[in-house]
């Protein structure tokens, strides 16, 4: 038998061990926080949002 799981709950699991973890010095800050997000991230899509904010520029607001 199978149960879906809401992942959010996955996630927020997750984040509650790592804060546990960084709490005791069995991880540091840096690490905890990279591999948690690094988890729900797609990480090649920040790329192209660079590139993206290169090729629009926000616009300026006129002055009245």
């Amino acid at each position: 038998m199978t149960v879906p799981v809401d992942l959010r709950l996955v996630f927020l699991g997750r984040a509650s061990a790592r804060l546990v973890l960084v709490e005791v010095g069995e991880m540091d800050l840096d690490e905890a926080y990279e591999d948690l997000v690094a988890s729900v991230c797609d990480c090649q899509r920040w790329p192209l949002a660079a590139q993206w904010e290169r090729t629009h520029p926000p616009r300026q607001r006129r002055r009245r």
